[in-house]
């Protein structure tokens, strides 16, 4: 017998959701595109998946292949839908995107504690983890350093909290990446612009944040990432993000707590 030239596997990638709020393909492709030029490289081919739960069946009756081409025009890539109606499918598959079943969330949401965030109602980008797998973003941490890698890690998912707090003390360098599974992450040191730090709970950095911080990635949204200096490229709470251009000016170079606020991004200071 031929020695296998492949093997399936079942694995995840944090993911970019984009939530639909209206099927005007016009708007969607106006909005979309200035909010692509407000972080060019962090759009550019990322893949993404439609989510249709805001809209209802008459609303769903859109032109999916239009849809998938100005995501394409602006070097985003589709890869699924979710919240479809079953009587879009059909024409889903024609535009060749994939029909996703739903992510399940165990996690409670964290309690009203502040006014809204200022965010715009307008179509929604976030990141989405897979149940029952592991997340895997940005580029893999040296195996010389003693720095999780979530590629390697067990397939068998870790809830929040059962895991004790990964201490990292070391500044973490461009290009790499360090994931604490099933607890909190405590980096005695900084985060430099490209590199990527998450947890499962949360996060708490000791020096200047530069790169990208996600917390509760597998979808605990009382996660809180905690810095002495934010300067971070992105930031992120179970699945939901903010950019570098959204951090309020009072806010960026200051010791301040993110957190989720009725599944928004809140920033605080920290005091003293």
């Amino acid at each position: 017998m031929d020695k296998p030239c492949f093997e399936l596997k079942g694995s995840l990638f944090t993911l970019t959701v984009l939530q639909l709020f209206d099927n005007d393909l016009k708007l969607l492709e106006t909005q979309l595109t200035e909010r692509v030029k407000m972080a060019p490289g962090f759009f550019n081919q990322t893949p993404v998946v439609i989510d249709l739960h805001a809209l209802n069946e008459q609303q769903q009756n859109l032109d999916f292949f239009d849809l998938r081409e100005i995501l394409l025009s602006l070097s985003i890539i589709p890869v699924g839908v979710k919240g479809a109606l079953p009587a879009v499918k059909a024409p889903l598959e024609a535009a060749g995107l994939a029909v996703l079943a739903e992510a399940r969330h165990s996690a409670e949401k964290k309690p009203a504690a502040t006014a809204s965030s200022s965010e715009p109602e307008i179509p929604v980008l976030e990141n989405e983890v897979t149940e029952g797998q592991k997340p895997e973003t940005g580029q893999a941490a040296d195996n010389r350093e003693p720095e999780a890698n979530p590629r390697e890690a067990a397939e068998t998912s870790v809830p929040p909290g059962t895991a004790p707090a990964k201490v990292v003390k070391q500044t973490i360098r461009s290009g790499r990446q360090v994931y604490a599974r099933g607890g909190d992450l405590v980096i005695i040191g900084s985060v430099s612009a490209g590199a990527e730090v998450l947890a499962d709970g949360n996060i708490h950095v000791y020096g200047t944040l530069r790169g990208r911080a996600m917390a509760g990635v597998q979808g605990d949204q009382s996660a809180a990432i905690f810095c002495h200096s934010l300067q971070s490229e992105l930031v992120s709470i179970a699945g939901i993000y903010l950019l570098s251009e959204d951090i309020p000016e009072d806010k960026i170079g200051a010791p301040v707590q993110v957190y989720m606020n009725n599944e928004r991004l809140e920033m605080a200071h920290l005091i003293a």
